[in-house]
Parts: structure tokens; C-alpha cells; sequence
């Protein structure tokens, strides 16, 4: 079980990622302009789209830079920072390679390639996409949440320098760790309240602890509809904000992998929102709660470079094991 819910949450992640990209910060009118309706599969990015060079199944920088973590780990069995430092500093060089112009965890690679020390290099940013690398720390250390937390906050503090920031990361890690473990289930309010709590012990600041008490309140209020919930707790890019209405999607699809990621992915309210890290994080708890088999097929076939993430996974199971 534990190579489905690994393989799961790699590829739940890049499949989240994939579609949530294609509305990114679009408002509910752009989007129907765009596409004619919510997103229900993938499809080419639509010229209003934050990145309308991408094509059918491929994904943004958030799951680039999640595989870069991957690859350290399957590299070395452990977290090497030297190592993820250089495959950064590489993807940041080559222009081509890396998906969006800009980002903070492009401006530390920059930061570390003209020699900044560490303090001047990391980056003062709370954007969600610094914690999400964190979720190859909740995989590599399934088997227990204090270090999964312990290794979240790791990865993210050498390209990230804010407290809130670095304590979603680990919280997050905690999150992919309690659902491939099997130490969590959601099946019953009383299951999803029970994980929000164990989340919330490890939380470490107000404001995400704060959050998460957000999520809380709206469960127990049961909200009519993703709008309510996009106003109470948010949909922007601020970390604890994404990885928070993440969770709360999640747990209102616990046994369904495509209505978690679709969901995720629409969540762009009347606004627009972070929807490629808010489908990203949901699909990669969903993918890890549910197993690889709870994916669709046809969605595993269109994603970008599956067999090369499916292999990944292999590989740090190995050192895993």
C-alpha cells in the first residue's frame, strides 16, 4: 500500500498542478470566455492563461521544483541542500527549462549563483509555491510527523526566509505524512476534525494555527457552496491561505480523486485564485490517502512526464525502504 499512496501523491500533485494552471488567477468571466465552462479534464491552455505557451497535460514550475526535491532524495537518500541548491541553480540558468520568468525560489537560485550568503540569497516571500516543494519531505518521512515537520521546514528555508511560510511547508509535510502512513482517516466529521487537530499541534505559528481553525469553523458550518468557502478562508497565494482551502477541499472529497482535483482547480471564485498550488496540494493528499488506482487512467496517460514521475517514485522507494 504504501508504493500506491507514494506513487499517488507524485503524480496527484503534477495532475493538480496541470489543470489548475489553466485558470490561474483568471475570475469566474474569464474563464467561462476562455473555456466555455469549469475545468473538467485537461486541455490546451486557453491565450488568457498565465501560461499560454504550456500545452495539454503539462505543468507549472510548482511541480519543476517539487521534482528537483525528488530527485535529491532518490539521488541520495536523503535531504542534501548542496545538491538541491545545484539542481536550482541549473534549472535558473537555463532560461528555457523553467516555466514562469520570475518566482522566489528563481530569485534564490539567482541569489546562491552570484554568491550571496544565505541570509542575503533567501527570499522574504510568504507565496504558497515555496512551501509546496515540502511535500517530498512528508513523503520521505511517512513514517513519522514530527520529522516529516523537521524535514518540510528544511526544504523550504533554504530558498525561503518567512516564519509563516517555513511553518506551512512543515505542517504540509506533516499532512502528506498522516495520509500515507494510514495514520488518518476521513471518512466520518469526526475523522476530518481529528486531522485538522493533529495539523494544528504541529503548527508552530498563530496564523497558520489560525487557519486552520478556519477550516475548522467552515466544515461545522457546512457552507453551501466553494464561493462561501473562498470568502471565509481565501484563495490567494499567501501559504497558509492556499494550503488551508487545499485541505478543506480535500475534505470534502475524501474518496474522490477527480472531485478533490476538480474542485481544487475551480477555485478561482469570482476573483481568480492560486489554483495551480491549491490543485496541487489537494491532489497530492488525495492521491496519497486514496492510492494510485483512485487516478483516472486517462489522466495519467496526458500528464507530462508520468513514467519519468512514476519512476521517481520508484527510485525513493528504494531509499525509503
Amino acid at each position: 500500500m504504501l508504493e500506491s499512496r507514494v506513487k499517488g501523491t507524485i503524480v496527484g500533485a503534477a495532475i493538480g498542478d496541470a489543470l489548475g494552471t489553466l485558470v490561474e488567477e483568471m475570475d469566474r468571466e474569464t474563464v467561462k470566455k476562455s473555456y466555455g465552462t469549469a475545468i473538467i479534464g485537461f486541455v490546451n491552455p486557453s491565450p488568457n492563461s498565465v501560461c499560454p505557451f504550456l500545452k495539454k497535460g503539462q505543468f507549472s514550475h510548482e511541480t519543476q521544483i517539487f521534482i528537483k526535491v525528488l530527485e535529491v532524495y532518490a539521488e541520495k537518500g536523503y535531504f542534501d541542500e548542496v545538491a538541491y541548491l545545484e539542481k536550482l541553480i541549473e534549472w535558473a540558468k537555463d532560461e528555457k527549462s523553467h516555466r514562469y520568468p520570475a518566482g522566489s525560489h528563481l530569485n534564490a537560485a539567482l541569489g546562491y549563483a552570484g554568491g550571496l550568503d544565505i541570509d542575503e540569497a533567501r527570499v522574504k516571500s510568504c507565496d504558497i509555491d515555496g512551501a509546496v516543494p515540502a511535500v517530498a519531505g512528508g513523503i520521505y518521512r511517512w513514517d513519522s510527523p514530527s520529522d516529516a515537520y523537521e524535514e518540510g521546514c528544511l526544504i523550504a528555508s533554504v530558498t525561503h526566509r518567512d516564519e509563516t511560510l517555513i511553518d506551512t511547508a512543515g505542517v504540509l509535510a506533516v499532512a502528506v505524512s498522516e495520509v500515507i502512513s494510514g495514520r488518518v482517516l476521513l471518512d466520518t466529521p469526526e475523522d476530518r476534525f481529528g486531522f485538522l487537530e493533529v495539523l494544528r499541534e504541529y503548527a508552530q505559528t498563530e496564523t497558520v494555527k489560525s487557519y486552520l481553525d478556519l477550516v475548522t469553523n467552515v466544515l461545522q458550518k457546512n457552507v453551501e457552496t466553494m464561493d462561501d468557502a473562498i470568502l471565509l478562508i481565501g484563495n490567494g497565494s499567501y501559504a497558509p491561505e492556499a494550503f488551508s482551502l487545499a485541505v478543506y477541499v480535500l475534505l470534502q472529497h475524501p474518496r474522490d480523486f477527480r472531485k478533490a482535483v476538480l474542485a481544487a482547480a475551480n477555485t478561482y471564485g469570482e476573483f481568480g485564485g492560486d489554483t495551480d498550488a491549491i490543485a496541487f496540494i489537494t491532489g497530492a493528499l488525495s492521491g496519497g490517502y486514496l492510492g494510485f488506482e483512485a487516478i483516472p487512467r486517462d489522466w495519467v496517460e496526458c500528464l507530462e512526464s508520468s513514467d519519468y514521475l512514476l519512476l521517481l517514485s520508484e527510485k525513493l522507494l528504494e531509499k525509503i525502504e
